[in-house]
């Protein structure tokens, strides 16, 4: 059954005017459809790629990935089927995708009180998280109770989302039979800021197959 991408935006509302806000750029015959606000990309290749961006900080950016097999044979997939990349008005960058092990590392070396304090916060979700389609609900009852709290950075809003969901629903390999779906959410990050006028490119890479989701980013209204 194909695995839906829904999300939601509450987090939106607590955002700061410094910070640029994202648009899809459809491309070819991609789609878009909205979940609770969210936009969701669509491509009709062989693994039907469908992609959002869940929340983003200045430099950094969560998004949730959902690919089909409708081959005949099983495909392998990872973060290394994705590639990022931020155009800027003078030079590019790669994004870095950080890997299931790469955050469980970096968990380590934060050190117990850390991931207390990010556990507490994720409290809400536990064993009740719907796994990514339901996403929408557990993740943005998370995101609303940061906002509301004036002393949260957006960086310590993508950590918390990103620590509380790194077992569960963190993108790791994983061995996708025909005719069956993966999704999960994955951090990435960039060495720069994101400015007005940067393009961010996403690439999902399946067999000989290469497509690529665009988003613009433009100042937010005053």
């Amino acid at each position: 059954m194909k695995i839906i991408i829904i999300l939601t935006l509450i987090f939106i509302t607590s955002c700061s005017s410094n910070r640029v806000k994202i648009h899809p750029q459809i491309e070819n015959e991609q789609t878009i459809t909205y979940a609770r606000g969210g936009v969701v990309f669509h491509s009709n290749t062989s693994l039907k790629p469908e992609l959002t961006i869940i929340d983003y900080s200045y430099d950094e950016i969560i998004i949730g990935l959902s690919v089909t097999n409708t081959t005949s044979e099983p495909i392998l997939f990872s973060e290394k089927n994705i590639q990022v990349e931020l155009l800027g008005l003078e030079e590019s960058q790669p994004g870095t995708i950080y890997s299931f092990e790469q955050l469980i590392e970096e968990a380590a070396e934060r050190g117990d009180s850390t991931l207390y304090q990010i556990g507490n916060t994720a409290a809400g979700i536990g064993v009740s998280f719907i796994p990514f389609g339901g996403i929408a609900y557990s993740v943005g009852r998370m995101l609303y109770s940061l906002g509301d709290d004036n002393s949260q950075t957006h960086e310590n809003r993508i950590d918390a989302l990103t620590f509380s969901q790194l077992n569960k629903n963190y993108f790791r390999q994983q061995t996708i039979e025909p005719n069956s779906s993966y999704a999960g959410i994955l951090k990435i990050g960039f060495e720069d800021e994101l400015e007005e006028g940067d393009t961010i490119t996403f690439q999902v890479l399946g067999g000989n197959e290469i497509e690529k989701f665009n988003f613009t980013c433009k100042t937010r209204p005053k």
